[in-house]
This record gives structure tokens, sequence and C-alpha cells, in this order.
């Protein structure tokens, strides 16, 4: 077995949470997600709140049962990530999302939206990476964890706006909600230079690791190349 896989773990079950909350009819009220009915679609409404609550909350009890690491490395690891999922990170992401529905929103406002419901627990992934391998490059790999987080939602926005319902695999909720998107704030091309500005951060900030960035490059090929 892994030696870290009860953080990995962790780390998937707050996400798939947070996307199994995202669908239900108080929020986003999707039907589809990775080609599948959503949780409260394919069972019910109360049980998909119930497994929301027990995905996140089984998830710091597995933080603690990683015994590879330190007392003190547990503890460090259960931080960053309560911090970029709760009031100051996802949470508040979603919180902004939500408030955003049928209104316009200004470009700042779009940009702390995905900073916080997407890009916080992708900077906590590698954050998490970073306390496990005791590096003390965790700000790179925080920044890094930005940089990757906007691009995967400023890609979410471009197949939002190129792409149909089957080759997303999920609901086409924004379009339908009429909520802000780099596309439809900025307009396809300022959106797409936006995509490649957080992609040339990416690039120079590798570049001050101690370590072989190149697996991690190969990793933001595979997912510059996603079409869904």
């Amino acid at each position: 077995e892994e030696p870290y896989f009860d953080v990995a773990l962790a780390l998937e079950k707050v996400h798939t949470y947070s996307l199994v909350h995202d669908d239900l009819p108080a929020m986003d009220d999707d039907d589809l997600r990775r080609n599948q009915p959503t949780v409260h679609k394919q069972f019910n409404e109360w049980l998909a709140i119930l497994a929301g609550d027990a995905l996140l909350t089984d998830a710091f009890y597995d933080l603690t049962q990683c015994v590879a690491l330190s007392g003190e490395k547990r503890a460090q690891l259960i931080a960053i990530l309560a911090l970029k999922a709760g009031s100051k990170g996802m949470v508040l992401g979603q919180t902004y999302d939500m408030a955003g529905e049928h209104q316009e929103a200004s470009f700042e406002t779009l940009k702390t939206i995905h900073q916080h419901k997407t890009a916080n627990l992708i900077e906590a992934s590698l954050m998490m990476g970073a306390v496990i391998a005791a590096t003390k490059e965790q700000a790179h790999w925080e920044t890094i964890g930005h940089h990757l987080g906007m691009i995967f939602q400023i890609q979410d926005d471009l197949l939002e706006h190129t792409s149909d319902e089957a080759t997303l695999g999920k609901s086409k909720t924004d379009t339908r909600k009429q909520k802000q998107t780099y596309v439809s704030v900025l307009g396809l091309e300022p959106a797409q230079e936006a995509l490649r500005e957080h992609i040339l951060s990416i690039h120079e900030t590798v570049k001050k690791l101690s370590v072989d960035p190149t697996p991690f490059l190969q990793l933001l090929d595979d997912i510059l190349a996603r079409t869904h």
C-alpha cells in the first residue's frame, strides 16, 4: 500500500463532496456529472446531502490515520485542507458563485470565485505534498496550484462555450443559469489569452524549484489537452 494513500484519499473525498453538494437542487441543480446521473438524481436529495457531509468529515479522519507521517505533519495537513476548503476557501467561492447567479459580475469578482472555488483545493494538494516532502518551497507550490486551478477553471469556461453536454459529461449549468464566465465577461480571445498567461506563470515558477519539474509539466500538458 502507498504510504500516503490516506492523504490522497482525503483530498479526493473533499473534492467529491464539493461536487455532490454543488449539483444539489439548492445549488446548481445539475442532472449529469461524469456522464452519470448526479447523486440526488440517482438516489435522492437527502442522501446526497448526507453523502457530502460524510465525505467531508471522513476526509479529516483519514488524515489522522496516515501513520507514515508524524503527528506534527498530520496537523499541518489538516490545517491546510481545512483552510483551503472552508469559509475562507472553497465554501467562500461557492457563496460568491451562488450570489452571482443571473447577475453581471465584474472580472475581479469572477477571479475571486475561480480562485476560491477551484484553485484553493489544487493549492492544498500541492502544499500538502510539499509538507510530506519536507521541502521549504511550499509557497512556490501554492503559487503553482493557484495558476493550475485558474487554468482548469478557464478551460471549463472555454469548454462550456465550445462543447456540448455529451462531450463535457456534465450539464452546461453556467450557460443555463446565466452565470458569468471568462468567455462571457472577457470574450473568447481574451479568455484564451488569460489561459496562456497562467500557463506562462507556471513555467516561470517551476524554474524556482529545486526539483526536476518535468513530471509536473507533463501533467500540465495532459490537463491542457483535456476535452471535458
